[in-house]
């Protein structure tokens, strides 16, 4: 005799791996979705062409995975490139994207915690310029240097000096433990 609990526990593991199928061609994507805007400073930007692009170069990934022979250029600029095969592309892509989230572009959400900014761009863009006027002002402490970075972005007047001080040196640490490619 099998409990109540035990098939609710079956049809919901049943359920979980009917949701969860992996496309054909297993995580050679990424397994992401492609952002089509970033937020920054509380601002959103729109990535534009970028994110048709991304788009385009995970298809070519695709295409060598099949081992599809055939020259494609480069993604089409509207009415610089001749884009006879644009339709046979745009039918591959739905089929495609309805297989695998990856190959999606979505919009972001907004971002929520203070924390994970300063993990990402922010962050990154704030090291920057604080490194670049500490390089200006070699004898200053960071905490100087900090102020007058402050000063000059208005997105940080908000928010108080020590808690930006925190921010940096979170910052700086993830920064710097983090295995990434920066450009």
């Amino acid at each position: 005799m099998v409990s109540v609990q035990h098939k609710a526990n079956r049809a919901r593991a049943r359920a979980i791996r009917r949701r969860k199928q992996r496309p054909p061609w297993g995580d050679i994507l990424g397994g992401k979705p492609i952002p089509g805007a970033v937020w920054n400073f509380n601002k959103k930007v729109d990535l534009g062409d970028k994110a048709r692009v991304w788009q385009h170069a995970r298809m070519l990934r695709l295409k060598d995975y099949y081992g599809i022979e055939g020259r494609v250029s480069s993604y089409p600029i509207s009415g610089v490139v001749p884009a006879d095969w644009l339709p046979w592309y745009q039918l591959a892509l739905a089929i495609a994207s309805d297989l695998d989230d990856s190959l999606k572009i979505i919009d972001p959400a907004r971002p929520r915690k203070t924390a994970p900014r300063w993990r990402g761009l922010e962050g990154e863009i704030m090291l920057t310029l604080v490194h670049e006027i500490h390089a200006a002002f070699p004898k200053r402490p960071v905490r100087w240097c900090i102020a007058r970075f402050q000063k000059a972005a208005p997105e940080y007047g908000r928010m108080p000096l020590d808690e930006l001080v925190v921010r940096y040196y979170e910052a700086k640490r993830h920064h710097r433990a983090t295995k990434r490619v920066r450009k």
